[in-house]
């Protein structure tokens, strides 16, 4: 390329700085073109990983990738390289149902109280110290009995029912101020387990890790295999494989030199049935589209992605390296058509 781009700062400044060209012209057109094979390629893979604790998020990270490697390496894939694009981490916060106080229970003991029938003046002070004991309910049966409960929790049902034993002996003490002890007694009473299980819906605070990493490999056929152990161990790929070629300029020199010589000869093949022959280039003018760089090629079915589930690593090598098989991306590397057009204006005489 160098040869070729010095040849055409000569001719510009032939162009450029002589008083006249003269002479005939003849312009013919050179054309070289190559398929050709990219030597590496780039696969980008994002790692994902949640957890309420930060740090123990950012290791299962880590883990993830270090079992990526090595069931890539157990599965014969060969690469290069693996670079970090970027890393970072999310705090957000979600509501989850959950069991408090799983397994836990205690014991409830219910006394029935009955009170003898009471004149209105009794029945106001009956009731305010009812009231007082944070009992609210008192019903009359079909007898015209005041009928009430006296309720007691505790671990054991026999300190449940010496509670509310308690209970009841305290507020016959404190109606006997009022004259009214003897009105009260127990009719009867149930002891029964109460479960203190329940849901609630709590707060979590949950963080994320995203480490994105660049896999670069030589090996052509390492390519779907990369792909597969990445959907085995739950790290997506974004569907994009990156292509590159080696010695972009020397390709670049040795298409404009293939595209010269071919104009060159078509000039002398028209010629060589005239009298007349060719001199020097007059002007080069290159009409290619663009230089060879690094190309991407998209598949829909290699857009995977990144799983969250921490019980991934938990599953053995040979559990892993089935999801592998059973994946079993194959990759047909794509090819780069390139040519290169160039028109060559030669004097004549």
């Amino acid at each position: 390329m160098k040869k070729i781009m010095t040849f055409l700062f000569m001719m510009t400044c032939v162009l450029t700085f002589s008083d006249v060209v003269s002479g005939k012209r003849i312009q013919v057109r050179g054309i070289a073109k190559k398929e050709i094979f990219p030597n590496s390629a780039k696969v980008e893979l994002t790692i994902k990983t949640q957890d309420e604790n930060l740090d123990k998020a950012s290791r299962e990270n880590s883990q993830r990738l270090e079992k990526f490697k090595s069931l890539l390496s157990k599965s014969g894939g060969k690469y290069e390289k693996i670079d970090s694009v970027s890393y970072f981490t999310d705090k957000s916060y979600d509501w989850e149902y959950e069991t408090v106080n799983k397994g836990a229970k205690e014991y409830e003991t219910v006394l029935t109280i009955e009170a003898d029938k009471l004149e209105l003046n009794s029945l106001k002070d009956f009731l305010q110290i009812l009231s007082n004991e944070k009992i609210y309910k008192v019903e009359i049966n079909s007898q015209g009995i005041n009928t009430f409960e006296i309720k007691a929790r505790d671990k054991t049902a026999k300190a449940a029912y010496q509670k509310a034993i308690d209970k009841f002996n305290g507020l016959q003490k404190k109606l006997g101020t009022k004259g009214l002890r003897n009105i009260v007694k127990i009719a009867g009473f149930k002891n029964d387990e109460v479960s203190l299980e329940k849901r609630e819906s709590v707060k979590k605070e949950v963080n994320t890790v995203t480490h994105n990493v660049e896999v670069t490999t030589r090996d052509m056929k390492s390519l779907g295999n990369i792909i597969s152990v990445a959907y085995a161990v739950g790290i997506g790929t974004n569907g994009y494989i990156e292509y590159d070629i080696d010695n972009k300029q020397k390709l670049e020199d040795e298409l404009y030199e293939s595209a010269y010589k071919e104009a060159l000869k078509k000039a002398q093949v028209i010629l060589g049935k005239t009298n007349l022959s060719l001199k020097n280039p007059v002007t080069i003018t290159d009409k290619s589209n663009g230089v060879i760089r690094a190309y991407s090629d998209y598949n829909y079915n290699y857009n995977l992605y990144a799983s969250i589930d921490s019980k991934i690593l938990e599953k053995s090598d040979k559990e892993l390296m089935d999801k592998v098989l059973e994946k079993n991306i194959v990759i047909n590397p794509s090819k780069l058509n390139i040519s290169k057009e160039v028109y060559i204006e030669f004097e004549m005489n």
